[in-house]
């Protein structure tokens, strides 16, 4: 019984949660980041896929006689479609299966590395941002002074209109 009594009250205390003098149930306002990120995301993304892009493309060029190499030419699903195609390249080879699995490697690398290059792009365009803070009133409020044309009937010439 002595047992019982001490493992239903440690698991008493090890069940219960802490409680803080002031909780509140107010959570802070989300913040967002300011809109110039958004051509910069986009940016990051075209580059990073177009890197991934060139780099299988110019290995296709190189080893054209590779399994899969004119796949690699295609962008974005062509690393996929090479992966699918990815065999032993020498018919009479014994073993070639290290040779498939570092091939098989790096084209899933740049595959992945061109639909995260297309995540941040589609990120850039949808991600919420924060406003532009308006200008404050002081601004608003301040003096200036502005030339402005005359022009009656009678007479011609310049005079000063502002707010002091």
């Amino acid at each position: 019984m002595k047992r019982a009594s001490i493992l239903v009250t440690l698991a008493l205390l090890l069940g219960s949660s802490q409680s803080f003098a002031e909780e509140t149930d107010e959570a802070p306002a989300p913040r967002y980041p300011p809109s110039s990120v958004r051509p910069k995301l986009i940016g990051g993304g075209l580059a990073i896929t177009a890197i991934a892009y060139g780099v299988g493309f110019v290995a296709a060029t190189s080893w054209p006689d590779a399994p899969g190499a004119e796949s690699l030419k295609i962008p974005i699903v062509g690393p996929w479609m090479a992966i699918a195609e990815n065999k032993c390249g020498d018919p009479t080879a014994t073993d070639c299966s290290g040779s498939i699995w570092i091939r098989g490697l790096l084209t899933g690398l740049g595959g992945l590395a061109q639909i995260g290059g297309l995540a941040l792009i589609a990120e850039g365009i949808i991600m919420k941002t924060e406003a532009v803070a308006p200008k404050p009133a002081e601004a608003e409020q301040s003096a200036f002074l502005m030339p402005v044309p005359i022009v009656a009937p009678n007479m011609t010439g310049l005079g000063l209109v502002g707010r002091f």
